[in-house]
């Protein structure tokens, strides 16, 4: 495992296209996680991304995409209801 998130701890996400890179990197380490077992984030930077991610989307609804990890579990693999 290694530390990658795409933004830096403390740090909240700005644009647009962070938020979009941090979807990416938490969707492809939840299926690695579950998929192989080697996820690419150890498991305090994955939750700080997806609360970066959900901080975002409480900035800007409407910018929330569907592919957001924050209403789903087991790394994408199940949607929550929210």
């Amino acid at each position: 495992m290694t530390n990658n998130p795409a933004a830096p701890a403390g740090r909240a996400l700005i644009t647009r296209d962070e938020y979009a890179d941090a979807i990416g990197t938490v969707i492809r380490a939840g299926a690695a996680s579950y998929g192989s077992g080697d996820s690419p984030l150890d498991d305090a930077s994955f939750d700080l991304l997806v609360s970066l991610i959900q901080a975002y989307e409480e900035r800007y609804p409407e910018h929330t995409d569907p592919a957001s990890p924050t209403g789903r579990a087991a790394g994408g693999a199940a949607s929550l209801s929210r």
